[in-house]
C-alpha cells in the first residue's frame, strides 16, 4: 500500500513538474449607466496540455445580468480540444473545437438553454513558465437554443460570428 501511495505521489509529481497543467479564466464587470444595464461575468477554465500541439480542458461560467430593473443568470459548461498549429517566441495560435452547454434564467419569465458545437481561433503568449495570457475571436459552428433563450453571446443557427465571441483570459501552469 505505501509502494502505491509512492507511486502516485511520484506520478502527481511528475505531471505537474512540466507545467502541464494549467488553471484560469477571465473576469468581466460593465456598468452602463445610459441603458441602466450591468454586467458581472466570471468564466474559470482548468486544462491539461498533452503535448506541445495538444490541450484539453473545460471551462464553466456564470453571467448575471441586471438590465432596466430585471436580472438574469446564465450559467454555462464548454470541455474543448485545443490544437496549437503554430509557435514563435512565445506566440502560439490554436485552434480550439468546443462543445457549449448554456442554460439561461431570466428572472421573469421561462428558463431556456442552449447547446452548440463548434471551434474557434485563439492565439496565446507564453509569459514565463508560469503565466500565459490567451484570446479567442469568434465562433464557427452550430448552436440550438430553446425557444425564449435570449443572449447576445448565444444566437440559435449555423454560421460563424466575430461579434460578442471575444474573450481574454489569464492561465496557471503547475
Amino acid at each position: 500500500m505505501r509502494s502505491f501511495i509512492l507511486t502516485a505521489a511520484i506520478i502527481a509529481f511528475a505531471a505537474t513538474a512540466d507545467a502541464q497543467i494549467y488553471i484560469g479564466g477571465g473576469l468581466r464587470f460593465w456598468d452602463n449607466n445610459d441603458d441602466d444595464r450591468r454586467t458581472i461575468s466570471f468564466t474559470p477554465d482548468i486544462g491539461y496540455r498533452v503535448s506541445r500541439r495538444f490541450a484539453f480542458g473545460a471551462g464553466i461560467g456564470y453571467e448575471y445580468r441586471k438590465e432596466k430593473g430585471v436580472h438574469s443568470d446564465t450559467y454555462s459548461v464548454a470541455p474543448y480540444l485545443r490544437h496549437y498549429v503554430y509557435s514563435f517566441n512565445g506566440f502560439d495560435l490554436f485552434w480550439e473545437g468546443t462543445l457549449e452547454f448554456c442554460y439561461y434564467d431570466p428572472g421573469e419569465g421561462k428558463n431556456a438553454y442552449c447547446i452548440g458545437i463548434g471551434g474557434k481561433p485563439g492565439i496565446s503568449y507564453t509569459i514565463n513558465e508560469h503565466f500565459c495570457i490567451s484570446a479567442c475571436a469568434g465562433f464557427l459552428g452550430y448552436r440550438h437554443c430553446e425557444e425564449g433563450f435570449t443572449h447576445p453571446k448565444y444566437e440559435p443557427g449555423l454560421g460563424f460570428s466575430l461579434t460578442n465571441d471575444l474573450a481574454f483570459s489569464f492561465h496557471y501552469y503547475f
